[in-house]
């Protein structure tokens, strides 16, 4: 298969080139030269053409569902909507809201994004909060009921972000009703999930908020029970990051109290010295063995001791927003974690050939060996964003991050931006060309990461 290297011309390629570093020398061996400033600006207005011309204009509002609420889940390679059933889940349905929200605090004059964000609120509000027990539904039919098959479980990754997307929402538009469901769903995490104990917070409970101690999932059926009664990466760095907006728009002491206990968490448990993610962990901070991941069939498939990039790349990012929403903007020690975690997956993780993370990799001996050669779209997005705040914030670092951010956006521009049918692939087509037909839109694909990627790049590149 011939891959589309721009849809710039030549000549235009290398005009690019010149306004980004200028003609003359003066950089040491190895580090890209400075761009300047013209350079920068063609950049962001690039990358903001992209934003809405490859990505947003495909979404909205084909996705709105506007006879039974909410956002449609999925849709094939070419945006037609997937025939079958439509499942409506809690993440996907809070990530249009803040993904929404988020275009309009940036882009105002893009009223159409407000009415988007308040169309998903209101499926948020009337039929994924569980009027019975609290807390968010998991999943939903697609007529907004909720589903027969996982009505006896919630876990906290959806809650947080329903508080996430909530918070983006409440801070936009200002409706009173939005900041008191977001309150509503923290307090009824504070009083379900957190762990008094240990600290933290459980992933998975019952419908009445009564958390699965570890092997017990057959009331649920939980496909991926061997995480149950654990503490796990994914759901704790997203839970931060939810904190970190609801706080921002309601400085709560309690709420407070949480963040700086999930901060610390992460930052100085979760993310190993080396400088990378620790992936589960025992109620009282013991980390799991890798052994006790196996599912029945004998394969590891959860990898418990494992790299996964794209969560490193981004909890570095998180990290540096949290410290900064809590007024602990120039702590040496996150600067220095956050770094850490950049750099060791651009160590053990970035492919110096054709750019990009790849998707997951393990230590064998003294050799990291990838066990996943593909690069996922929201991996992609997130080492962008992480790559760039890196390079504003360590121009001369020996990893030239800024010659890594213009890769990665390369990258994406040539292997993840479907310029046929629109939208971004699932994988990049380097190493998994046959997903040019896989679904350009489910219930674990979005808009979220690129677009959060996309938006801090161009205001990156701008100086905002």
């Amino acid at each position: 298969m011939a891959f589309r290297k721009s849809f710039f011309p030549v000549s235009m390629l290398i005009l690019t080139q010149l306004l980004l570093y200028g003609c003359g020398g003066g950089s040491r061996p190895g580090k890209s030269p400075e761009p300047t400033l013209q350079g920068k600006n063609l950049l962001a207005e690039e990358m903001e053409k992209s934003l809405f011309g490859d990505l947003l204009d495909y979404w909205y509002p084909r996705n709105l569902d506007t006879l039974r609420g909410g956002y449609i889940s999925d849709f094939d390679y070419d945006w037609t909507p997937s025939k079958g059933f439509q499942v409506k889940a809690l993440v996907q349905q809070a990530r249009h809201v803040w993904t929404t929200s988020f275009i309009y605090e940036n882009y105002p004059e893009r009223e159409k994004f407000l009415d988007y964000a308040a169309h998903g609120f209101r499926f948020l509000r009337d039929r994924m909060w569980d009027p019975e027990c609290g807390g968010f539904f998991t999943f939903c039919n697609r007529d907004g009921s909720p589903q027969k098959e996982s009505i006896n479980e919630k876990r906290i990754y959806g809650q947080a972000f329903a508080v996430y997307g909530l918070s983006q929402y409440y801070s936009v538009s200002r409706d009173p009703e939005a900041l008191d469901l977001a309150r509503k769903a923290f307090l009824w995490m504070e009083a379900h999930s957190h762990d008094p104990q240990y600290g933290g917070y459980f992933e998975f409970l019952r419908r009445d908020g009564t958390h699965l101690p570890a092997g017990d999932t057959g009331e649920t059926g939980l496909w991926d029970s061997p995480a149950a009664g654990l503490k796990d990466y994914n759901s704790s760095i997203h839970l931060m990051e939810a904190l970190t907006a609801l706080y921002g728009i309601w400085p709560d002491s309690l709420l407070r109290s949480r963040l700086e206990e999930m901060f610390f968490l992460i930052r100085d448990t979760f993310v190993h010295l080396d400088g990378y993610l620790q992936l589960y962990f025992y109620p009282d901070w013991r980390l799991v063995p890798e052994e006790i991941m196996d599912n029945p069939f004998g394969t590891n498939y959860w990898f418990s001791q494992h790299y996964s990039y794209g969560h490193d790349v981004e909890t570095a990012f998180l990290l540096l927003e949290t410290a900064r929403v809590l007024g602990w903007g120039g702590d040496k020690e996150t600067h220095r974690i956050a770094k850490l975690l950049v750099d060791h997956s651009l160590e053990s993780g970035w492919d110096t050939i054709a750019g990009g993370f790849y998707d997951a990799g393990k230590q064998s001996g003294m050799e990291v060996t990838i066990l996943n050669h593909h690069k996922s779209w929201w991996g992609q997005a997130e080492g962008m964003n992480a790559l760039l705040m890196m390079a504003l914030l360590y121009p001369e670092d020996p990893n030239d991050y800024y010659g890594k951010f213009l890769k990665s956006w390369e990258y994406i521009d040539t292997f993840l931006i479907d310029r046929e049918q629109g939208g971004w692939y699932n994988y990049g087509l380097d190493t998994f060309p046959e997903n040019t037909g896989q679904r350009k839109s489910h219930i674990w694909k979005t808009t979220y990461h690129n677009t959060r990627a996309m938006v801090h790049c161009i205001r990156m590149l701008r100086g905002e």
